[in-house]
């Protein structure tokens, strides 16, 4: 019986171990969060002793030191993080993996252009030492101009000038997970964190591990404030819409570059909660598709938004004539037979839409922005245009004139 018991308990550790997703996508993966909530503090403390003393089960991050027991050394980790003053910190980043980094981080090097907005918008913007070329492409406004640029986005990196920048740290996107550890073994062991603070879903407990690893609690904690202050007016006001009554619309893939290609639920999850239905809901599991435009007949959607990813043609410096134009040239290339015809464009709801506003801390912009779109007379008060400004001015200290979005929703 007794050794039923331990083959159980072990079942269950390896379990935990194994499924973090199992307490949702807003825990704080950091070794520590003991009681595998959103924030460190004394709570961890008592659940690691309780675990010492057989009244819980050990989870994922109850070894806050990362040396494979619970003891006193994991108590004393947890309230040096608490404290601010840990040697390092021992995290998993989006690809599952577990990276230690040693603190505190002075120089780091942000890889990806939309990481690195909200990196700078925490307070992390000196500690950068270099970025993407992207992001000198496409978000001038930020500044780090002198920064040298060791990444092409989603392309390849310049290794030989990172080793001799000597960063403490290398945060890529995402989609670069599983190519991170090839990345640190080429960088003599550097740590790379592969994380991509931009999606709705995980960006508050993304941008709460990157305070804590950057040293920079009190910056993302404000960041996240904000993003909590406006995150839940959409669905306040577009709760007692039955489903029978949302409109349906279409979400266009980087509208700049290419054409047909939809946004499902799964990647344009800035919808969520907007009362609408996306088309694109049948189509498939993966977060986009290609598709023929007549298919878009068939379903003839009441809404059709361009989503405009390169940004060149929007956003800083362009006023609303640039995106006027640029509106119509991308209702005219899309002119196929009955086009005009659809709902959408009959009735004169297609609008085109910066990405800068619908990713990061700025999804909230983007998600009234839809909403709007789609039920003005619920949104009257609320403007998109200076929620955006309200952002760039507490954040970056920027005064900027600019269009993100065409046409404003009256």
């Amino acid at each position: 019986m007794k050794q039923a018991c331990k083959v159980l308990a072990l079942l269950l550790f390896l379990f935990l171990l194994a499924a973090p997703s199992v307490f949702g996508e807003d825990i704080l993966k950091v070794f520590g969060n003991a009681n595998m909530d959103q924030v460190i503090d004394e709570k961890d403390i008592a659940y690691v002793k309780d675990v010492i003393g057989g009244k819980e089960q050990t989870t994922e991050f109850a070894d806050a030191n990362n040396d494979g027991k619970i003891d006193a050394q994991d108590i004393d980790q947890i309230q040096a993080l608490i404290d601010d003053n840990a040697n390092s910190i021992t995290v998993k980043d989006a690809g599952n993996r577990t990276v230690t980094v040693k603190l505190p981080v002075s120089r780091f090097i942000s890889a990806d252009y939309r990481t690195t907005e909200p990196l700078i918008a925490i307070g992390a913007g000196d500690k950068i030492c270099a970025v993407d070329t992207t992001f000198h492409e496409r978000m001038v406004e930020f500044g780090l101009a002198d920064r040298p640029e060791v990444a092409v986005h989603a392309g390849e990196v310049n290794y030989e000038l990172i080793l001799k920048l000597q960063p403490e740290l290398v945060v890529v996107a995402t989609s670069k997970a599983s190519t991170a550890n090839d990345t640190s073994e080429k960088l003599n062991g550097c740590p790379v964190i592969a994380i991509s603070p931009t999606s709705r879903k995980t960006i508050i407990p993304d941008l709460r591990l990157l305070g804590y690893v950057l040293g920079e609690r009190e910056g993302s904690e404000k960041v996240i404030g904000w993003i909590e202050k406006n995150e839940g007016i959409v669905e306040d006001r577009v709760k007692d819409i039955p489903s029978s009554e949302y409109p349906t619309f279409y979400y266009e893939s980087n509208a700049d570059q290419k054409q047909w290609f939809a946004y499902t639920p799964i990647g344009g999850n800035i919808f969520d909660g907007c009362a609408a239905t996306n088309i694109a809901s049948t189509l498939g599991s993966s977060s986009s598709y290609e598709i023929e435009p007549e298919w878009l007949l068939t379903q003839n959607p009441d809404f059709m938004f361009l989503d405009l990813m390169k940004g060149a043609d929007s956003g800083p410096g362009r006023s609303v004539g640039d995106m006027a134009a640029l509106w119509q040239k991308l209702k005219d290339v899309r002119n196929f037979t009955g086009f005009l015809e659809i709902n959408a464009i009959k009735n004169n709801n297609m609008y085109i839409i910066d990405r800068d506003i619908t990713s990061g801390p700025r999804w909230v912009v983007g998600h009234a922005y839809f909403a709007k779109c789609m039920h003005p007379e619920l949104f009257a008060d609320i403007n998109p245009e200076e929620l955006n400004q309200e952002y760039l001015k507490e954040f970056f200290g920027l005064d900027i004139n600019g269009t993100w979005a065409y046409p404003m929703p009256k």
